[in-house]
């Protein structure tokens, strides 16, 4: 009797009830990313560039002096991408050590004048184990930069010369789209909406799974 009470009301997403989920009704063969496997580290990196400055160059505001902070940040509308370098198989089970060639797309900003902006693209190698079969190749976009610091070392008459510490938060998936069978209680029906009362600021919704 329970079982065909809960059959007859409308399922939505959310926690089962006490009395547990109704019997899925259909399998669906769905398109979805299976990651296979991944991993994530902190990594520590430092590198050198040099800005031209004066007139029509790279920065054409303002003058630098030795110790000068440039703003940094993970270029706008780009993300931290890795290509496989070479992997090697440890076992038969489809675990392989990969080295990547991460690359990283910074904007630094002219601290004279911040709509003075510069990019530039800096790379690092990381090797990692992983199941990652051969037709997958490793994704790196979900990463992101903690933080970027950026000092001017050196000034010369047209140019600075800069060094930038900067530390990733590297996240590395091995993601394949497949085909995949899953047990389906059909199509979802949207709710109705609810408002929110005029709380500033608004409160957290609840959780809603």
């Amino acid at each position: 009797m329970v079982e065909e009470k809960m059959t007859r009301q409308q399922i939505q997403p959310g926690k089962c009830p006490p009395e547990g989920c109704p019997p899925f009704d259909r399998i669906e063969c769905i398109v979805v990313d299976k990651v296979y496997d991944s991993c994530f580290q902190v990594d520590d990196i430092s590198r050198e560039t040099i800005i031209t400055t004066g007139a029509y160059m790279e920065f054409e505001t303002g003058t630098f002096n030795e110790g000068d902070i440039l703003g940094c940040k993970l270029t706008p509308g780009e993300e931290i991408t890795c290509t496989e370098i070479s992997r090697t198989e440890v076992d038969e089970t489809g675990f392989f050590t990969i080295t990547l060639l991460i690359t990283v797309p910074v904007t630094l900003i002219n601290p004279n004048n911040e709509e003075e902006t510069i990019e530039r693209t800096f790379n690092f190698t990381k090797t990692v184990t992983l199941c990652c079969p051969e037709e997958v190749s490793p994704d790196c976009t979900e990463s992101t930069i903690i933080s970027c610091i950026c000092v001017v070392t050196n000034v010369e008459e047209d140019s600075i010369r800069v060094m930038c510490g900067i530390q990733v938060c590297l996240v590395i998936k091995c993601i394949l789209k497949v085909q995949l069978l899953v047990p389906s209680y059909g199509f979802c029906v949207p709710a109705h909406c609810l408002p929110l009362p005029g709380v500033c600021p608004p409160t957290p919704p609840e959780q809603c799974f």
